[in-house]
């Protein structure tokens, strides 16, 4: 059976793998291989190891490759969701935190267990 690429709205629209892997209209994306990121990985170093062998192959077929990087937004611009990821770890429930004021006076007398929030 015989596949001819589609075209809509001006698009053409692949239909087979060879038609998706022409190297006029494929490109590889490289998305956060920077050292603080990868040293973060438990298999940082294979993980390089492989993505160098895959940019050889891709420069090797005359593949356009892209190199890209996650940034966040300053502060003033962050969504809730950005906000939320940039909080550290070990304050993933401050939310949900609600200030006691009877808390705060027990622990100052001796009869509280530290914050009403940990």
């Amino acid at each position: 059976m015989e596949f001819i690429m589609q075209r809509a709205f001006g698009i053409s629209i692949p239909q087979t793998l060879e038609d998706v892997c022409d190297p006029t209209r494929l490109a590889l994306i490289v998305y956060d291989m920077q050292v603080g990121i990868v040293n973060q990985i438990e298999n940082g170093q294979q993980i390089t190891d492989r993505v160098l062998q895959v940019l050889d192959a891709a420069r090797e077929a005359e593949i356009r490759v892209f190199f890209t990087r996650h940034m966040s937004l300053p502060k003033e611009l962050m969504g809730v969701s950005q906000m939320r990821m940039a909080i550290p770890r070990n304050h993933q429930r401050w939310w949900q935190c609600v200030h006691d004021p009877t808390h705060d006076a027990q622990s100052r007398a001796g009869g509280g267990h530290g914050s009403a929030c940990g």
